[in-house]
């Protein structure tokens, strides 16, 4: 993210000076104790043997600028402005079309580079056939317009050196990585049947058949007292919904911290079709639904780039141009809670159809209790996935404004269904 305002300025233009100077800090601070050594000891005290160290370090700095100068003046020259495709993946090694001289004919002398744009790009150079060949590992999914990289050139010792960055055009998408998902659970949307035995209320409901526990905003007409009489436990009897297939079906992938697997699990979704025939997709970033493949993938690599410019109503608009009524709706969204969740919450319930949100993990994290020495010993572990708690608080509330979920892990490629939500909620 670029700085702005003044502060900015002066960073930039502090950085710029930086870059064109060849002497580093370590450099002027040995020139400068050079030269007041040779000044104090060597002409004062006429000291032949400090004059020549003082003579020498200078020497080796100026020839070390002289040469990173130089150096650098011929790579800019000779650098390409090589590509890297249309259609990248994260977190997979990618050799692109990138070359520059291996500098083995100049032992002291080293080239580094890294991408400014986009960033959370690691890049790992080569060496082959006296060239040095760009290999990167992009961290997470973007769309980008161009390609800009930061060009490094210094000696060894750290005496001197020399910066520049090159932009090119260069478009291209970064899909996320699949992980263990190779396939989804069927997310056919369901859809009222034929007949509606309620004619008056008009909603498609049957007999009160399906029993479940007791959750925050179930009607208190529904509890079965004499079960709760026996078992001391709080279960509900629903309505059996009177259910069919839907001939159409739309979704939506929402952004917020650690959305990678949660995009992953739609990019996966879209490449097997397991929305059905007829679909529209939608993503944050995105104004106008899609139906197509291609225009969906790149949605999703678009909601990358995203950042702080998230929309604060994209659910909503989405769901009001897109749906026309009650279709059944499947929201790809992180599995931990963020500013994503209250506009979810609020989506599902002024949305007249049902919504069923699919939440997508690198793994789910127990933390087990620690006692008083290991806590004031050891820092708290740093344990990768989603913290148990805060995926079941997550399911309570969703589950609070009467939507369906399913949590997949990107990392294993399991699928937790409900009864491994409530264990999880329990064990929480």
């Amino acid at each position: 993210m670029r700085e702005s305002g003044p502060y900015g300025g002066l960073k930039a233009l502090r950085r710029r000076l930086a870059d064109i100077l060849a002497p580093t800090w370590r450099g002027l601070l040995l020139l400068a104790i050079a030269g007041l050594t040779l000044w104090y000891l060597g002409f004062e005290k006429l000291d032949l043997v400090v004059f020549a160290i003082a003579i020498l370090t200078v020497s080796v700095v100026l020839l070390c600028s002289l040469g990173v100068t130089l150096t650098a003046l011929w790579l800019r020259r000779r650098l390409n402005a090589a590509g890297v495709g249309s259609r990248l993946e994260a977190g997979v090694p990618l050799t692109t079309g990138f070359r520059a001289p291996a500098m083995g004919r100049l032992p002291l002398i080293r080239l580094r580079w890294e991408w400014r744009e986009p960033d959370n790009v690691e890049v790992r150079p080569k060496e082959r056939e006296g060239e040095l060949r760009e290999e990167v590992v992009i961290g997470q999914r973007c769309q980008v317009a161009r390609l800009s990289r930061r060009f490094l050139v210094e000696d060894v010792l750290g005496l001197a050196q020399v910066a520049w960055e090159r932009t090119d055009p260069a478009p291209f998408s970064v899909l996320p990585n699949r992980g263990g998902l190779r396939a989804m659970p069927p997310l056919f949307a369901v859809a009222g049947g034929e007949v509606i035995p309620h004619p008056t209320a008009g909603t498609p409901e049957g007999d009160r058949m399906e029993i479940r526990p007791y959750q925050p905003g179930d009607s208190v007409r529904n509890i079965m007292w004499k079960t709760y009489a026996r078992t001391r436990e709080l279960k509900v009897r629903l309505p059996e919904r009177s259910l069919d297939r839907a001939r159409k079906t739309i979704a939506y992938l929402v952004t917020g911290p650690g959305d990678e697997p949660a995009a992953a699990a739609a990019r996966v979704t879209l490449e097997k079709g397991d929305l059905g025939d007829e679909w529209l997709f939608g993503a944050d970033g995105t104004v106008d639904p899609v139906d197509a493949l291609e225009p969906a993938l790149e949605a999703i690599a678009r909601s990358g780039s995203l950042g702080e410019d998230r929309p604060t109503n994209g659910l909503l608009g989405f769901l009001e141009s897109a749906s026309g009524g009650g279709v059944h709706c499947v929201v790809f969204a992180p599995a931990r809670p963020g500013p994503w969740t209250q506009e979810a919450m609020e989506a599902a319930r002024a949305y007249p159809g049902l919504i069923s949100f699919v939440l997508g993990t690198d793994g789910i994290a127990r933390r087990e209790p620690r006692a008083l020495w290991h806590r004031l010993l050891f820092a708290e572990p740093n344990d990768a996935g989603t913290p148990s708690e805060e995926l079941a608080g997550l399911l309570r509330t969703l589950a609070s404004a009467g939507s369906s979920t399913l949590v997949v892990d990107r990392e294993t490629g399991r699928t937790y269904s409900e009864a491994h939500q409530q264990a999880l909620g329990a064990a929480a």
